[in-house]
């Protein structure tokens, strides 16, 4: 009876672990491009709700949908000055901001600026139930920013006044892992800039968790979570960015993002790519003398690349 109970047990073990071992297997193997566009469909609808206008530009809330039901829920800023056409930038801003994103731009002028909302909304705080139970929640959030973003490309070019030869995909912090995989799948950005980001999502997802909780926790929540972002994995793009120009701005004292981590993804990244270190701890839209110090550091790099042709100006 004991003998037969240990077979069966590991038996089950055994077909767990080919499970397992197949669905990763899958993830890391499998090409996401259809499924992406897929999801994505063909912009069917545009909604765009006034906010109110402070500072350069005008504010909309923008609400884009697709022929298969697909929403994408953004924040929009456009010029004020009309009359020929303009560059955009597709802004994937923090955890805490996202479509907000746009609303942290200073001193912008003359560009278009379309900041995708995270279709989910995160907890005040977690307890390892509340982690588990949202997992496949968050998982789908995160992967439908990849055809959230392929539709705001198809909204930008379908307007008149967007240069479409001058779109930059920037993604800032939260944002910043997803530039490769977007630019990997749709090849319409002029240049993908990572701003305060990096590559190797499991040890950036134990770095951050060991922060707050121990050893075990953080090391379950890496695996996990590499395993399930797999599909958005940065070091996975990185050698297909090119030859879209790749610039990467980040701190030298950033707690959440080791340095390590971001010389790898830029080592992987094939040319032309640029990378920028300024001293400062973690990226806070907050804070805005460093906002103003990267604003001025993506103006002058996109500027002297001729993406933007002093098109952001003072």
């Amino acid at each position: 009876m004991k003998r037969a109970f240990v077979l069966r047990t590991a038996a089950v073990t055994a077909a767990l672990a080919a499970g397992a071992a197949a669905w990763i297997a899958y993830l890391a193997l499998h090409d996401y491009t259809e499924e992406f566009r897929e999801r994505k469909g063909r912009l069917a609808g545009v909604r765009l709700e006034g906010r109110a206008n402070e500072g350069p530009g005008n504010r909309y809330w923008l609400t884009l949908t697709s022929d298969n039901g697909f929403r994408a829920a953004c924040g929009l800023l456009t010029p004020r000055q009309t009359g020929g056409r303009s560059p955009a930038v597709v802004l994937l801003g923090g955890k805490a901001t996202g479509k907000y994103a746009v609303d942290f731009a200073m001193g912008v002028e003359d560009v278009f600026i379309v900041a995708p909302d995270y279709p989910y909304e995160p907890r005040a705080e977690y307890s390892l139930t509340d982690l588990i139970g949202d997992i496949p929640a968050i998982r789908r959030a995160l992967l439908d920013m990849v055809p959230s973003v392929m539709l705001v490309l198809d909204y930008l070019c379908s307007r008149s006044d967007v240069d479409t030869t001058r779109i930059v995909l920037l993604g800032y912090s939260f944002g910043a892992p997803l530039v490769p995989c977007v630019i990997a799948h749709d090849r319409r950005p002029a240049v993908g800039a990572m701003v305060y980001g990096a590559g190797d999502l499991r040890s950036l997802i134990r770095h951050n968790v060991r922060r707050y909780e121990g050893p075990l926790i953080s090391e379950f929540a890496a695996t996990a979570g590499g395993i399930l972002l797999h599909p958005l994995e940065p070091m996975r793009y990185a050698d297909r960015i090119a030859p879209v120009p790749l610039l990467m701005i980040n701190g030298t004292a950033d707690e959440q993002i080791p340095r390590e981590n971001v010389e790898r993804l830029f080592a992987a990244a094939r040319e032309p790519k640029e990378l920028h270190w300024i001293e400062s701890r973690h990226v806070n839209p907050r804070d805005p003398e460093l906002t103003r110090q990267i604003i001025d550091t993506l103006r002058a790099r996109l500027t002297a690349s001729g993406f933007l042709r002093d098109a952001v100006r003072e």
